[in-house]
């Protein structure tokens, strides 16, 4: 049995319809198209091609570079990229100018490609990781070793969805009573409460759409206890 949530109603299907965009042919992902400097997307962008594997088998390929080849382009409001679309009147900037953490995910013709555009950071990486969850990834697959169908071919259905602002502006958890349990844990697999450690929390907030974390205080420290502990949050939009 397998149960989901989506946030945006489901774009995603496995059986080709009518005018839908094939992402998966044979096992194949489509590459995906993004800016290098948009750094924390491009964290999550590596996750979802990761996903792509557990889905296919085979990794979807990141690049930089523009083609007339099909891909799935990705980008903040601030990527030349969506800039482009824009300008071309490809992507109605109003579905995401001024809104907080809200993403848009459509297809585009001519060429034909699938397009992530976010209003912020935070608002591109949940339209990524929207994408894992419809692929068939949840959000607990590492925490929770939540099994993945296999697919061999992947579709996008025709249009633009989302799931607008969130309604609440800090969402997040607090890691309380973290001893003995999962201090222990910590530090046996990764050295303690550490960035090594954390990259697992801020990448599940982020598949669960949450941007806010009050970390370990049991003995530890944030920011005394790694150094790369605030900047990995800060690269990958997490609030501490």
């Amino acid at each position: 049995l397998s149960v989901a949530s989506f946030g945006a109603e489901p774009f995603i299907t496995f059986r080709p319809d009518a005018g839908s965009l094939p992402l998966v042919r044979a096992g194949k992902p489509l590459p995906i198209l993004s800016d290098e400097q948009e750094a924390g997307i491009r964290m999550a962008l590596e996750s979802l091609s990761a996903d792509f594997a557990r889905v296919t088998g085979t990794r979807a390929t990141l690049t930089a570079t523009p083609s007339d080849s099909l891909c799935i382009l990705v980008g903040s409001l601030e990527s030349p990229l969506i800039r482009q679309l824009i300008k071309d009147k490809k992507l109605d900037e109003k579905m995401l100018k001024g809104k907080r953490e809200t993403y848009v995910l459509q297809t585009v013709d001519r060429p034909t490609e699938g397009v992530i555009a976010g209003s912020d950071k935070r608002g591109t990486i949940y339209g990524i990781y929207e994408l894992s969850e419809q692929l068939g990834v949840s959000p607990w697959y590492w925490w929770a070793d939540t099994p993945v169908v296999q697919r061999t071919d992947v579709y996008a259905l025709p249009g633009s969805y989302t799931d607008g602002e969130p309604a609440v502006k800090y969402r997040g958890i607090f890691i309380n009573d973290e001893w003995p349990c999962m201090g222990n844990w910590a530090q046996d697999k990764f050295g303690g409460f550490n960035s090594k450690m954390y990259a697992h929390v801020f990448e599940l907030l982020l598949r669960l759409k949450g941007n806010f974390l009050w970390p370990a205080m049991w003995g530890s420290a944030f920011y005394a206890d790694d150094a790369e502990n605030s900047a990995l949050a800060d690269r990958m939009g997490i609030v501490v």
